[in-house]
């Protein structure tokens, strides 16, 4: 290996070294400087770098492209589109994968000289299938078939023959999560009825249940959900909701941990839901500085390696490392308990609500340990993004943004410029989470309130898992952290 690069200036203000990152333990914390070093660097440099990180992204490849001219070649290679697929040897798109959704902007012309051009191979099948528009014959090949659903999408009815086949890979859990949250699939979604439920997976049935619910297939949902062998909190809200049956409520009303099921059918029945306390003697030494990344990738390798999560809790008795016990005592407690602590910040400038959307964000976002990085570097208590930082233009470098002081003061900015355009504190924590045009464009037009199980069914329409879990676990932070602060409300009220 080189090791020439060790000698590039340092390019940002205050911040480590190259030398030093390089002695960082394997984290995507070190990965996030090496990128940053990435993007100044020039020619083999860049290689080096390139090579240091461990948990690459397809945009790092990007990144050396542009800064090291060997590499162009192969990142065009696997980026191969309408517009450039005649500058590369077709290896180069047989290995690579000419990507299927461009042929929706190609005409029939350049599609059958795209065919003349590649040889025999599996692409060039899955182009001529689609051109002449001969979807049986990908049928009987599954990999053929998921190529070809998954990246072209055409919506045409699976023959019942076939239905139960697709179900056998473990690509139908994507075909199916999107083809119910893609309106213009409704050939598909009604050949998916004529699945045989009771042979599928259980980790299929909830979105197989939802499916029938859209197509107004009530009892083959309810049937669906019934043949779960383990039965999630999620689907016992939804047979409730659909069978009225108290047998599932009472089901989730005996699961003490709350989450948005649990916490709506308490308020619906009227019972009172416990918070649990974490006593603290401030009596242990701070093991750990929660406001140091390297400190808390400590913290994670030792938790890793711990077999008394009650012992490794005591070691952490003290109020600075108070979101490091709970997270070790919800181990312990294998997530029984209800801790929702408040760590104190500077947030005088936040009405009741604001201050209970801020600790409800950063709950979710981090469990109140501002150190935290994530795998897409999101930064810091409030797990905010590289360039949304530097929008905001700060005289702070990015490494104060792992101290909770600097994150708070930015982070706030941007919860109210969202608060301020989206109103309703759970299409915030979608923006929040996704981004304020990911909600706009793919989450709000979901949201008619109509129908006997809206919203809920809206929520579980929104398209990208993460974002849709994201919003139902704010909201529920929300709501209690508002009642802590002397505010009541409901999960009810806000879902009116």
């Amino acid at each position: 290996m080189r090791w020439v690069f060790l000698i590039l200036p340092i390019i940002l203000l205050a911040n480590p070294s190259l030398n030093k990152i390089l002695n960082y333990p394997k984290s995507y914390y070190r990965d996030f400087w090496l990128t940053e070093y990435l993007k100044k660097s020039k020619n083999e440099k860049a290689e080096d770098i390139y090579n240091e990180i461990t948990y690459k992204k397809s945009w790092h490849l990007k990144l050396l492209a542009n800064r090291y001219t060997p590499y162009k070649y192969i990142y065009n290679c696997k980026h191969i589109n309408k517009n450039n697929w005649s500058d590369y040897p077709y290896s180069c798109i047989i290995e690579n994968g000419f990507r299927l959704k461009d042929l929706k902007k190609m005409d029939d012309e350049e599609i059958k000289s795209l065919l003349n051009y590649i040889p025999e191979s599996k692409i060039k099948t899955e182009i001529d299938i689609i051109f002449n528009k001969d979807y049986k014959r990908s049928f009987k090949n599954l990999d053929i078939f998921y190529d070809i659903f998954l990246k072209y999408t055409p919506n045409i009815e699976i023959p019942e023959l076939y239905i139960n086949h697709i179900t056998k890979d473990k690509r139908f859990r994507y075909l199916l999560a999107f083809t119910i949250r893609n309106p213009k699939l409704i050939n598909i979604k009604k050949s998916l009825l004529n699945i045989n439920y009771k042979m599928v997976k259980d980790k299929y049935k909830f979105e197989l249940a939802l499916n029938a619910i859209s197509l107004n297939r009530n009892n083959l949902a309810i049937n669906i959900l019934k043949s779960k062998t383990y039965k999630r909190n999620k689907d016992k809200f939804w047979l409730y909701l659909l069978t009225k049956n108290k047998k599932y409520a009472n089901e989730l009303l005996n699961n003490k941990r709350l989450d948005f099921y649990t916490l709506y059918i308490y308020e619906k029945f009227h019972k009172k839901y416990k918070l649990d306390n974490i006593k603290l003697s401030n009596k242990s030494p701070v093991l750990y500085n929660i406001d140091n990344p390297l400190d808390v990738i400590k913290f994670y390798k030792d938790k890793s390696k711990v077999k008394d999560y009650y012992k490794f809790a005591k070691k952490l008795d003290n109020n600075k490392t108070l979101p490091l016990k709970a997270l070790v005592l919800d181990k312990a407690f294998r997530y029984t308990k209800n801790y929702y602590i408040m760590p104190e910040y500077n947030l005088s400038d936040l009405n009741v609500k604001e201050k209970a959307l801020f600790y409800a964000l950063a709950r979710q976002e981090s469990r109140f340990i501002p150190a935290q990085i994530s795998r897409s570097y999101a930064i810091g208590l409030m797990q905010m993004m590289p360039f949304l930082i530097r929008s905001f233009h700060p005289k702070e470098d990015i490494e104060q943004f792992f101290t909770a002081k600097v994150n708070v003061k930015y982070a706030k900015k941007h919860m109210k410029w969202l608060i301020k355009r989206l109103k309703h504190p759970l299409f915030v924590s979608y923006a929040y989470n996704g981004g304020i045009g990911f909600t706009k464009r793919k989450v709000l037009k979901y949201f008619k309130f109509q129908g006997e199980y809206e919203p809920f069914f809206s929520m579980e329409m929104v398209p990208y898992s993460e974002s849709r879990e994201y919003g139902k676990k704010v909201l529920t932070n929300y709501v209690i952290y508002q009642n802590m602060l002397g505010k009541k409300t409901t999960l009810h009220s806000q879902l009116k």
